[in-house]
């Protein structure tokens, strides 16, 4: 399986054959710019806008400015603020946009956290591409039957 961490060369080469994705605005957040920059490859399309941010206060300036979003993506640990609060404020404003939360922490509470959230759904890292696009597109799913 290939990793998220694995080169951008992969991704652009494989990215071309996947299932599209639907129409939407998408917040990414990741305090490694690999991972940012890789995330940002692996979901672009003509039919995608994406905003991305570094740290938990770009993510709640990204929320404010440019909701709405149709879904967010973010790491767990950032610098400032984690990616959990965030979300937690983020839902306590009402703000009900579906969740991607990807960590490779092995936290034993960390799916019951992402499950509170209410239309969340958790990845652990590594991922592969084709995993991440399958939550995506999952999550957006669910989101759409309800």
């Amino acid at each position: 399986m290939t990793n998220v961490s694995d080169n951008r060369e992969w991704m652009i080469g494989e990215a071309t054959g996947l299932t599209p994705l639907p129409v939407m605005r998408i917040a990414i957040a990741d305090d490694d710019p690999d991972s940012l920059e890789l995330l940002h490859l692996a979901l672009e399309s003509p039919m995608t806008e994406i905003y991305e941010a570094t740290n938990g206060v770009e993510l709640v300036r990204l929320l404010v400015e440019n909701d709405p979003f149709d879904l967010v993506i973010t790491d767990v640990l950032m610098p400032w603020i984690e990616g959990l609060q965030v979300l937690r404020s983020a839902r306590v404003a009402e703000v009900m946009t579906p969740v991607l939360v990807i960590s490779g922490l092995t936290r034993a509470d960390l799916q019951a956290m992402v499950d509170r959230l209410g239309s969340a759904r958790l990845l652990r890292k590594p991922f592969g591409i084709q995993e991440l696009r399958a939550a995506v597109i999952d999550l957006l799913h669910g989101q759409l039957l309800s």
